[in-house]
């Protein structure tokens, strides 16, 4: 107990002092939100990719593993597959569209400057959607926290999920974007690191890494057949794709891409960043496999009642305490590095975009803003422990909802807007606001027809949104001139033919 605690701490006061070097710049809102639009490649690369992560990596990731066997590879691909997407098709415009767009911070601000719209109901309308995401990705996240403090001193669950808080919401209030971009890059590390210790520890020491696995499943290795021995289905198939697209409108990583300094970056950050992603997911799954095993030789396969806990339960019996310290830091590293940036992300949107508050800020200081963004921080924090200890849920349902609803919300528009000159600010208001409903009630629904209602719901949402995209744009008036005259300028493609005005004033 006494190193886990000591290396806790060590490491609490190392992000604690980050936090506190990066303070000193942090002097109005764009510092706050994005850094000044100074993110180097590696940090750029390695904060997305660790805020992709989260306690779904190192905790229920593992778990699906460990009951489902090798056909939970699938997920992780598709993650990868959507980042890789997002990085190519996404970063370098976005980044150059929102500096031309007169250095906005968040994305409810593009669309309302990308579209023109003068009614801020768009602008609203995709903060509040922002929030609500937010909200149950954060949820999950001191849910992970929670299991954690609960699984190493006993603490009960609120006071856990309240701990979790306290300690994300701590240095992210000091140092603001940098600081948690910086501590991204060492918490992903400790995360990757962690993980291939357990693995390439367990197989060594266990006699038979095959031992209870065949005869717990003769398609347990098999990644094409589920855990029963069915082939995989079109609905997992289906499901399989929303953790693609998903990745597509997820605004933490968007974030980063408008933070990077030039555009010459996105190429090399998108290797680091899909090769670490790749590192990290191959070896959670790799974990959860070889657990069975080895938890099976010490008679200790009763104690994975909650899969959710294989790998602290592992951590702690297999390792001597330090590196037991490290390991279980490395879980509070997965939670903090996707948690810290939802939540200041959550922040700069209600301060940014939210109606009331919004004209508030503008009369601010830049000091001031940031103060009322550490506020709304905390606020929005404290809703998420609200849900999390009232409406608690199992981190693997909770991260597949936020994760699917925010792809089907704001993937479809967000590629529109940067690729396609005919679209308004009608088919971006439809696209958003199919893309919540159809992936909110999607993720409520259970069973159906060979268990349709359970894909990921970034899927029908995805498709449902993207269809309302182009047909309400096909039916509402052309954008405004000055508004194809923006796009135009940050997507030069030689002959365009001249914009046409719309006949109806926005």
């Amino acid at each position: 107990m006494f190193w886990v605690i000591a290396i806790f701490g060590v490491y609490f006061a190392m992000l604690i002092a980050i936090a506190v070097a990066g303070m000193r710049r942090m002097h109005d809102m764009s510092e706050y939100v994005l850094g000044g639009r100074r993110l180097s490649s590696i940090t750029a690369a390695l904060s997305a990719g660790s805020s992709t992560t989260s306690a779904w990596t190192m905790l229920a990731l593992p778990a699906l593993a460990f009951t489902n066997g090798a056909v939970e590879i699938w997920v992780p691909v598709a993650i990868v597959v959507g980042v890789w997407l997002s990085w190519t098709l996404i970063a370098g415009r976005l980044r150059r569209y929102t500096i031309a767009a007169g250095d906005v911070l968040t994305i409810p601000e593009f669309l309302e400057v990308r579209f023109g719209d003068r009614t801020g109901i768009l602008r609203t309308a995709a903060a509040l959607i922002t929030i609500l995401f937010v909200i149950f990705y954060v949820s999950s996240g001191l849910v992970g926290g929670a299991k954690l403090l609960d699984t190493i001193f006993g603490l009960d669950y609120a006071t856990g999920v309240i701990l979790t808080l306290v300690a994300i919401a701590s240095y992210t209030l000091i140092g603001g974007f940098m600081a948690v971009s910086r501590t991204d890059v060492t918490q992903a590390l400790l995360m990757l690191v962690s993980l291939l210790i357990m693995v390439v520890a367990l197989t060594g020491w266990t006699q038979n890494p095959l031992l209870h696995i065949t005869s717990y499943s003769s398609d347990w290795l098999n990644p094409f057949n589920t855990a029963d021995g069915l082939p995989v289905s079109l609905p997992i198939i289906l499901s399989i794709a929303g953790w693609a697209v998903g990745g597509l409108g997820a605004q933490r990583i968007l974030q980063r891409f408008m933070a990077l300094q030039r555009d010459d970056q996105v190429a090399k950050s998108r290797r680091m960043s899909v090769a670490w992603i790749s590192a990290v997911f191959l070896s959670a799954v790799l974990l959860g496999v070889v657990a069975r095993p080895a938890l099976a030789e010490m008679g200790l396969l009763g104690e994975a009642a909650d899969p959710e806990r294989v790998y602290l339960i592992m951590s702690e019996v297999f390792f001597h305490p330090v590196i037991t310290g490290v390991l279980l830091t490395a879980v509070i590293a997965a939670v903090m590095s996707t948690a810290d940036s939802q939540l200041l992300l959550a922040s700069a949107v209600a301060a940014d975009d939210l109606p009331i508050i919004k004209d508030v800020t503008y009369r601010m200081s830049g000091d001031a803003r940031v103060w009322l963004g550490r506020a709304l921080l905390i606020a929005i924090g404290a809703v998420s422990a609200l849900v999390s200890i009232f409406y608690p849920g199992s981190i693997s349902n909770l991260v597949s909802y936020a994760w699917g609803g925010m792809g089907a919300a704001f993937g479809p528009v967000t590629l529109l807007a940067l690729y396609w000159r005919r679209f308004n600010m009608w088919g971006a208001a439809a696209s958003i606001i199919a893309g919540t409903v159809a992936a909110s009630m999607w993720a409520m629904l259970h069973g159906g027809p060979s268990g349709i209602w359970d894909i990921q719901p970034a899927t029908p949402g995805f498709v449902i949104a993207s269809l309302a995209a182009v047909v309400v744009a096909g039916l509402t008036p052309q954008p405004m001139a000055e508004v194809v005259r923006l796009f135009d300028s940050v997507n030069p493609t030689g002959n365009v033919p001249p914009a046409q005005t719309p006949t109806v004033a926005d």
